[in-house]
């Protein structure tokens, strides 16, 4: 039986999530990760692993500002919209398909930064796989190199949960369905709604989410020492400190040398 992070990012996927992040937000995001590479020290032409680059939201803004960008994602059909909006800009990314609790082995000591984005991290059930992702990020950093991760609060998000919820996309409305088990930390969502056609579409997924205390401590495990944390991916980093309340958990470590 395939796992949801094998199925999920398709076209649905684009449909339901591509405007959550739309240019505007986009360039913001890229305006701070640049902001955050350029002040922990990566150099302004410095080599970056975009890892679950998705169809290069992220990525594209990153190469077009000088860095030198590489994506790693595990669905064909996101590194294939990666390529094309990549030749389309004129830019010479680099895009790898794999699992990300295996990066290739010829990859170790080789980037000035990582960037792991819009919670893609915990999808694994069992912690000892979301703990191996971590492992090999610190693996192909240089000594010294950034980490820098985004993801959902966990703290923030339990405060004001709602099983059930409507959002719209487009002419879209789709319904939302969640459960969370406070005893491993998983949140599950299954979304629904009517296509076009009049066909009953969905998708599930299923993501460990982290308080600040918990990911701090994986990070440790793995040879990535935290220097800084943010409570969002804004253009006005400092506007945004992380605490109690903020919905975005974006921390920023170093490899150990």
């Amino acid at each position: 039986m395939a796992e949801w992070w094998q199925d999920l990012f398709d076209e649905k996927y684009l449909t339901l999530f591509a405007e959550a992040r739309g240019p505007l937000h986009t360039a913001q995001e890229a305006e701070a990760l640049s902001a955050l590479l350029s002040r922990h020290g990566a150099p302004d032409d410095g080599e970056i692993l975009d890892l679950a680059c998705g169809f290069g939201r992220t990525a594209i803004p990153l190469a077009q500002a000088g860095y030198r960008l590489t994506g790693f994602d595990l669905s064909p059909q996101m590194l294939e919209r990666a390529q094309e909006a990549a030749f389309e800009a004129g830019l010479p990314l680099e895009f790898h398909r794999g699992d990300m609790r295996q990066l290739p082995a010829e990859w170790s000591g080789r980037f000035d930064a990582l960037i792991n984005v819009f919670t893609a991290f915990g999808y694994f059930e069992a912690p000892a796989d979301n703990q191996q992702v971590l492992t090999e990020v610190a693996r192909v950093l240089k000594p010294g190199g950034l980490f820098i991760i985004d993801v959902s609060h966990r703290d923030r998000m339990i405060s004001d949960y709602r099983e059930t919820d409507w959002f719209e996309v487009d002419d879209l409305l789709v319904c939302t369905s969640r459960q969370f088990d406070p005893i491993s930390g998983m949140n599950t969502e299954m979304m629904l709604w009517t296509d076009d056609s009049g066909e009953r579409r969905s998708v599930f997924f299923k993501v460990h989410v982290y308080t600040a205390t918990e990911l701090t401590q994986m990070l440790q495990q793995a040879g990535l020492t935290p220097v800084a944390y943010h409570g969002a991916l804004a253009a006005a980093l400092d506007a945004h400190p992380f605490d109690l309340f903020s919905r975005r958990l974006v921390i920023v470590a170093k490899k150990d040398v």
